[in-house]
């Protein structure tokens, strides 16, 4: 894997399997991973397009799947422990606009088709942690959205399951709590959630 921010848009390239809940997103084979950043007054009724559009601007090699969020990519924050990696960019705004907790979770092994939905259930969990822990009483935002994909060739045992209690989950809970804590500092300029503008 490799990973680059051109301009507003962190691209991860590799050969990936992935699940996304992001624009267009679903579970396929893709070459690219994107994180888009839209302006905060973003309003496009086909996002589909737009993300089409910034993709065409970049020519891409291969299939995507994309995110967008109107936090700058020099606030994305990236953490990694043994076979894990994760890309977090957040936000906290009302609900109609694009305060978005993007949260990209990539394994250098190969998971099971279980182990790719259940990393889902451990980032949230991490997500809503990291939010607890700083006092606020939502588990995030209305256009929170994630990643998860394996880089590789599928050669090898997969990992079979990614729940807090594994070494695999293990390692997402902790890098996601921690990545979350640091991207919302970083976009709020600030650790004081007084501070922030939510």
């Amino acid at each position: 894997m490799e990973y680059e921010v051109f301009d507003r848009v962190l691209v991860l390239k590799g050969n990936f399997e992935a699940l996304s809940s992001g624009v267009d997103g679903g579970r396929r084979a893709v070459n690219n991973i994107l994180n888009i950043q839209v302006p905060h007054n973003f309003s496009h009724d086909d996002p589909k397009s737009y993300v089409e559009g910034m993709a065409a601007s970049m020519t891409l090699e291969g299939g995507y799947v994309a995110l967008l969020t109107a936090v700058e990519m020099k606030h994305v924050r990236i953490l990694s422990d043994a076979c894990v990696t994760v890309f977090v960019t957040a936000g906290l705004t009302n609900p109609s606009s694009f305060g978005t907790i993007n949260i990209i979770v990539i394994s250098s092994e190969t998971l099971s088709e279980g182990a790719i939905a259940g990393t889902i259930i451990t980032a949230t969990e991490a997500k809503t942690r990291a939010l607890i822990d700083k006092g606020l009483q939502f588990t995030g935002t209305t256009s929170d959205a994630i990643v998860v994909a394996y880089d590789g060739t599928g050669e090898g045992e997969p990992i079979l399951y990614s729940g807090p209690a594994t070494p695999f989950g293990r390692r997402v809970a902790k890098l996601v709590r921690l990545g979350v804590k640091e991207a919302l500092k970083a976009h709020y300029g600030s650790d004081d959630v007084n501070k922030w503008s939510l």
